[in-house]
């Protein structure tokens, strides 16, 4: 399976996810169309969850994202759930600025739904690009 990398734009976040289990979404999102843009996203991390693997780390480092991204955000972020089940380990970096509560308690939502550890790293001011 190839890893797949999506550039940052001005409305779309970095997309890095490696067959390694390492998943990177990074910037702003806030598509035109926020479905065409998730769905090669979403398809890759369909066909990486179907290999059942050992251990995914990911990282959300995002500043801002309008309503349908955090949608799809979290449906992808449930996708992954089922795998802890399945004995796999699994760690979610979210990143926010220190003066940035909203992105804090965007993912303080995220982890009272999804049942797989959550660790929040506090950035400096103007770290998220």
């Amino acid at each position: 399976m190839d890893n797949l990398h999506i550039a940052k734009t001005e409305k779309t976040p970095l997309i890095e996810f490696t067959n390694k289990g390492e998943l990177r979404i990074e910037g702003r999102s806030v598509p035109e169309n926020p479905i065409a843009f998730y769905e090669r996203p979403i398809t890759w991390l369909k066909n990486f969850i179907a290999n059942k693997p050992k251990e995914i780390i990911i990282h959300v480092c995002l500043y801002h994202f309008n309503t349908a991204s955090s949608k799809i955000l979290l449906d992808m972020l449930k996708l992954i759930e089922p795998l802890k089940t399945r004995g796999s380990v699994i760690n979610l970096y979210w990143y926010h600025e220190e003066d940035n509560p909203n992105m804090l308690d965007a993912g303080e939502d995220y982890a009272s739904i999804v049942k797989y550890p959550f660790h929040f790293v506090k950035l400096p001011q103007q770290q998220i690009n």
